[in-house]
């Protein structure tokens, strides 16, 4: 699905496989925010994030520049609604490609998350 900043907002699927800890590329191109909806069924656990300059290309950590660490959300459970503010938010600004990574194997069923993205 190609996006645009004129859409201003779109909520997007990405999925994490059975067994796995990183999901499927999130294009966020053209968005600054973005809103995370775990599943019911998530594993609770902190998120990181890698990204790419490119849909194909190889993901990297995205890391603070200011202490070299993770852009990490606290452990979060099921069932919840995570919006991005402060240094995770400038941490991805300029990161149009990103996959969400679970600290925990997500195991027994496919998880799919909604990320909502807006301008």
């Amino acid at each position: 699905m190609s996006l645009r900043a004129q859409d201003k907002i779109v909520t997007v699927k990405v999925t994490i496989a059975i067994n796995g800890k990183t999901s499927s590329v999130l294009d966020k191109s053209y968005f600054r925010h973005m809103a995370i909806f775990l599943p019911a069924d998530w594993i609770t656990g902190t998120i990181t994030f890698t990204g790419c300059d490119t849909e194909d290309g190889t993901f990297l950590p995205i890391v603070h520049a200011n202490d070299v660490g993770a852009a990490t959300i606290a452990s979060v459970a099921a069932s919840q609604c995570i919006t991005l503010n402060g240094e995770i938010l400038e941490a991805l600004l300029a990161v149009p490609f990103i996959k969400i990574v679970a600290e925990n194997t997500q195991t027994t069923t496919i998880k799919t998350i909604k990320v909502t993205l807006a301008g």
